[in-house]
Protein backbone atom coordinates (compact mmCIF):
# COMPACT_ATOMS: atom_id res chain seq x y z
CA UNK A 1 0.00 0.00 0.00
CA UNK A 2 1.36 3.74 -0.59
CA UNK A 3 -0.18 6.43 1.51
CA UNK A 4 -2.15 9.50 -0.08
CA UNK A 5 0.54 11.93 0.64
CA UNK A 6 3.61 12.37 -1.82
CA UNK A 7 7.08 12.66 0.07
CA UNK A 8 10.40 11.77 -0.78
CA UNK A 9 10.95 7.97 0.54
CA UNK A 10 14.39 9.14 2.23
CA UNK A 11 12.80 11.84 4.24
CA UNK A 12 9.61 9.63 4.80
CA UNK A 13 11.83 6.47 6.24
CA UNK A 14 14.28 9.53 8.16
CA UNK A 15 10.94 10.98 10.20
CA UNK A 16 10.11 7.35 10.47
CA UNK A 17 13.06 7.06 12.37
CA UNK A 18 12.52 10.16 14.52
CA UNK A 19 8.95 8.70 15.31
CA UNK A 20 10.38 5.58 16.55
CA UNK A 21 13.21 7.00 18.71
CA UNK A 22 10.61 9.86 20.85
CA UNK A 23 7.95 6.61 20.66
CA UNK A 24 10.52 4.77 22.72
CA UNK A 25 11.55 7.24 25.26
CA UNK A 26 7.86 7.84 26.26
CA UNK A 27 7.21 4.18 26.14
CA UNK A 28 10.57 3.71 27.98
CA UNK A 29 9.10 6.14 30.71
CA UNK A 30 5.39 5.53 31.15
CA UNK A 31 4.92 1.86 29.64
CA UNK A 32 3.32 2.32 26.45
CA UNK A 33 3.42 5.54 23.43
CA UNK A 34 5.54 3.83 20.54
CA UNK A 35 2.53 3.04 18.56
CA UNK A 36 -0.07 5.13 19.68
CA UNK A 37 1.97 7.96 18.42
CA UNK A 38 3.62 6.65 15.56
CA UNK A 39 0.81 4.65 14.24
CA UNK A 40 -1.07 7.56 12.61
CA UNK A 41 1.56 9.34 11.20
CA UNK A 42 2.93 6.36 9.86
CA UNK A 43 -0.86 5.73 8.45
CA UNK A 44 -0.14 8.93 6.74
CA UNK A 45 2.75 8.41 5.11
CA UNK A 46 3.94 4.67 5.19
CA UNK A 47 1.24 2.32 5.63
CA UNK A 48 2.17 -0.32 3.80
CA UNK A 49 4.53 -0.52 7.04
CA UNK A 50 1.74 -0.98 9.52
CA UNK A 51 1.74 -2.85 11.83
CA UNK A 52 4.43 -5.40 11.22
CA UNK A 53 7.08 -2.88 11.37
CA UNK A 54 6.24 -1.13 14.86
CA UNK A 55 4.91 -4.86 16.32
CA UNK A 56 8.79 -6.45 15.84
CA UNK A 57 9.95 -3.14 17.74
CA UNK A 58 7.33 -3.49 20.43
CA UNK A 59 8.44 -6.48 21.08
CA UNK A 60 11.89 -5.69 21.53
CA UNK A 61 11.36 -2.89 23.45
CA UNK A 62 8.74 -4.53 26.04
CA UNK A 63 11.23 -7.36 26.21
CA UNK A 64 13.93 -5.25 27.59
CA UNK A 65 11.47 -3.36 29.51
CA UNK A 66 10.08 -6.17 31.41
CA UNK A 67 13.49 -8.02 31.95
CA UNK A 68 13.91 -4.32 34.29
CA UNK A 69 10.62 -4.68 35.49
CA UNK A 70 9.86 -8.40 35.92
CA UNK A 71 9.66 -7.90 39.67
CA UNK A 72 6.67 -5.50 39.62
CA UNK A 73 4.80 -8.03 37.05
CA UNK A 74 1.32 -9.00 37.43
CA UNK A 75 1.41 -12.52 36.08
CA UNK A 76 -1.85 -13.40 36.60
CA UNK A 77 -3.48 -10.57 35.11
CA UNK A 78 -0.68 -11.19 32.03
CA UNK A 79 -1.98 -14.86 31.50
CA UNK A 80 -5.79 -13.71 31.44
CA UNK A 81 -4.81 -10.76 28.85
CA UNK A 82 -2.76 -13.40 27.15
CA UNK A 83 -5.40 -15.63 26.36
CA UNK A 84 -7.89 -12.96 26.01
CA UNK A 85 -6.11 -11.47 22.96
CA UNK A 86 -6.10 -15.02 20.96
CA UNK A 87 -9.60 -14.34 19.53
CA UNK A 88 -9.07 -10.31 19.07
CA UNK A 89 -5.94 -11.02 17.20
CA UNK A 90 -7.47 -13.16 14.67
CA UNK A 91 -10.63 -11.05 14.59
CA UNK A 92 -7.59 -8.40 13.54
CA UNK A 93 -5.87 -10.67 11.21
CA UNK A 94 -9.53 -11.30 9.05
CA UNK A 95 -9.79 -7.44 9.14
CA UNK A 96 -6.69 -6.35 7.49
CA UNK A 97 -7.37 -9.32 4.44
CA UNK A 98 -10.89 -6.91 3.79
CA UNK A 99 -10.10 -3.30 4.71
CA UNK A 100 -9.03 -1.03 2.23
CA UNK A 101 -6.10 1.55 2.98
CA UNK A 102 -8.80 4.27 3.61
CA UNK A 103 -10.57 1.72 5.42
CA UNK A 104 -7.74 1.07 7.47
CA UNK A 105 -6.54 4.76 7.72
CA UNK A 106 -10.31 5.51 8.97
CA UNK A 107 -10.16 2.37 11.39
CA UNK A 108 -6.50 3.66 13.18
CA UNK A 109 -8.26 7.48 13.51
CA UNK A 110 -11.09 6.46 15.28
CA UNK A 111 -9.54 3.80 17.65
CA UNK A 112 -6.72 6.32 18.76
CA UNK A 113 -9.38 8.69 19.06
CA UNK A 114 -11.46 6.50 21.40
CA UNK A 115 -8.59 5.85 23.32
CA UNK A 116 -7.26 9.11 23.60
CA UNK A 117 -10.62 10.31 24.94
CA UNK A 118 -11.40 7.62 27.22
CA UNK A 119 -7.41 8.53 28.90
CA UNK A 120 -8.25 12.30 28.52
CA UNK A 121 -11.27 11.60 30.31
CA UNK A 122 -9.98 10.22 33.01
CA UNK A 123 -12.03 7.29 32.80
CA UNK A 124 -10.83 4.15 34.79
CA UNK A 125 -12.45 0.31 34.54
CA UNK A 126 -12.44 -1.66 37.84
CA UNK A 127 -9.75 -4.13 37.64
CA UNK A 128 -11.60 -7.42 37.78
CA UNK A 129 -11.64 -10.45 35.22
CA UNK A 130 -13.75 -9.36 32.86
CA UNK A 131 -12.21 -6.15 32.35
CA UNK A 132 -9.07 -7.84 31.96
CA UNK A 133 -11.00 -10.45 29.84
CA UNK A 134 -12.42 -7.58 27.67
CA UNK A 135 -9.40 -5.39 27.01
CA UNK A 136 -7.16 -8.44 26.42
CA UNK A 137 -9.55 -8.90 23.21
CA UNK A 138 -9.62 -5.22 22.21
CA UNK A 139 -5.89 -5.20 22.75
CA UNK A 140 -5.41 -8.22 20.59
CA UNK A 141 -7.42 -6.92 18.03
CA UNK A 142 -6.02 -3.40 17.43
CA UNK A 143 -2.83 -4.51 18.13
CA UNK A 144 -2.87 -7.00 15.47
CA UNK A 145 -4.66 -4.21 13.01
CA UNK A 146 -3.14 -1.35 14.20
CA UNK A 147 0.02 -1.99 16.75
CA UNK A 148 -2.05 -0.19 19.33
CA UNK A 149 -2.51 -2.61 22.00
CA UNK A 150 -1.46 -0.63 24.42
CA UNK A 151 -4.07 1.94 25.85
CA UNK A 152 -6.64 -1.00 27.04
CA UNK A 153 -4.95 -2.37 29.05
CA UNK A 154 -3.05 0.88 30.55
CA UNK A 155 -6.27 1.66 31.04
CA UNK A 156 -7.21 -1.43 33.89
CA UNK A 157 -3.96 -0.61 35.25
CA UNK A 158 -4.39 3.12 35.68
CA UNK A 159 -4.41 2.77 39.55
CA UNK A 160 -1.25 0.38 39.38
CA UNK A 161 1.84 2.32 40.47
CA UNK A 162 4.30 3.33 37.57
CA UNK A 163 6.51 0.53 37.40
CA UNK A 164 3.85 -1.91 38.13
CA UNK A 165 2.16 -0.71 34.96
CA UNK A 166 5.31 -1.04 33.29
CA UNK A 167 6.29 -4.22 34.12
CA UNK A 168 2.62 -5.79 33.43
CA UNK A 169 2.09 -4.13 29.92
CA UNK A 170 5.63 -4.90 28.95
CA UNK A 171 4.34 -8.54 29.52
CA UNK A 172 1.60 -8.15 27.71
CA UNK A 173 3.04 -6.53 24.87
CA UNK A 174 5.70 -9.98 24.37
CA UNK A 175 3.62 -12.08 24.90
CA UNK A 176 1.09 -10.13 22.73
CA UNK A 177 3.46 -9.07 20.02
CA UNK A 178 4.87 -12.55 19.65
CA UNK A 179 1.07 -13.78 18.86
CA UNK A 180 -0.29 -11.18 16.23
CA UNK A 181 2.85 -11.58 14.91
CA UNK A 182 2.72 -15.42 14.05
CA UNK A 183 -0.93 -14.85 12.98
CA UNK A 184 -0.13 -12.32 10.74
CA UNK A 185 3.00 -14.42 9.22
CA UNK A 186 0.38 -17.44 8.99
CA UNK A 187 -1.71 -14.97 7.14
CA UNK A 188 1.04 -13.80 5.00
CA UNK A 189 0.87 -10.22 6.68
CA UNK A 190 5.12 -10.09 7.04
CA UNK A 191 7.65 -9.89 4.30
CA UNK A 192 11.17 -9.47 4.40
CA UNK A 193 10.72 -5.87 3.66
CA UNK A 194 9.56 -5.01 6.95
CA UNK A 195 11.79 -7.24 8.88
CA UNK A 196 14.64 -5.54 7.41
CA UNK A 197 12.65 -2.08 7.77
CA UNK A 198 12.46 -2.82 11.65
CA UNK A 199 16.23 -3.87 12.16
CA UNK A 200 17.16 -0.73 10.65
CA UNK A 201 15.38 1.12 13.02
CA UNK A 202 16.45 -1.71 16.39
CA UNK A 203 19.38 0.85 16.91
CA UNK A 204 17.27 3.73 17.35
CA UNK A 205 14.46 2.21 19.45
CA UNK A 206 17.97 0.81 21.90
CA UNK A 207 19.08 4.34 22.65
CA UNK A 208 15.44 5.88 23.26
CA UNK A 209 15.32 2.94 26.01
CA UNK A 210 18.80 4.05 27.16
CA UNK A 211 17.81 7.61 26.97
CA UNK A 212 14.01 6.98 28.88
CA UNK A 213 16.39 4.98 31.70
CA UNK A 214 18.40 8.08 32.06
CA UNK A 215 15.38 10.46 32.36
CA UNK A 216 12.60 8.89 33.44
CA UNK A 217 12.72 9.14 37.64
CA UNK A 218 12.71 13.60 36.65
CA UNK A 219 10.10 12.94 34.22
CA UNK A 220 6.21 14.36 34.75
CA UNK A 221 4.55 11.42 33.45
CA UNK A 222 0.99 13.16 33.99
CA UNK A 223 2.61 16.00 31.81
CA UNK A 224 3.76 13.73 29.26
CA UNK A 225 0.79 11.43 29.30
CA UNK A 226 -1.59 14.78 28.08
CA UNK A 227 1.61 15.29 25.61
CA UNK A 228 1.04 11.61 24.03
CA UNK A 229 -3.07 12.49 23.90
CA UNK A 230 -2.11 15.81 22.00
CA UNK A 231 0.41 14.44 19.75
CA UNK A 232 -1.59 10.95 18.37
CA UNK A 233 -5.22 12.82 19.13
CA UNK A 234 -4.19 15.39 16.19
CA UNK A 235 -2.37 12.86 14.03
CA UNK A 236 -5.85 10.92 14.17
CA UNK A 237 -7.64 13.64 13.20
CA UNK A 238 -5.76 14.52 10.23
CA UNK A 239 -5.73 10.65 8.85
CA UNK A 240 -9.33 10.38 9.49
CA UNK A 241 -9.85 13.53 7.30
CA UNK A 242 -7.45 11.90 4.63
CA UNK A 243 -9.26 8.94 4.90
CA UNK A 244 -12.56 10.79 4.13
CA UNK A 245 -11.46 13.15 1.32
CA UNK A 246 -11.05 11.93 -2.37
CA UNK A 247 -7.34 13.26 -1.82
CA UNK A 248 -4.82 15.85 0.27
CA UNK A 249 -2.42 18.13 -1.10
CA UNK A 250 0.21 19.96 0.76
Amino acid sequence: MRGVLSVDISAVYIFIGVLVLAGTIIQGTIGFGLGTIATPIIALIAPELLPTVLLILAFFIAAYTLMKNRTETEWRLVGISSLARLPGSLLGAWSLTVLSLRGLQLFIGCAVILAMSLSWLGWTPRHNNRNTVIAGVASGFLGTTTSIGGPPMALVLKRFNPAKVRGTLSATFVIGCLISLTILTLSQHVTMHHVVVAGAYLPLAALGLFIAGKINRRIDTVLLNKLVVIVAGSASLLLIGQSLSTSITF
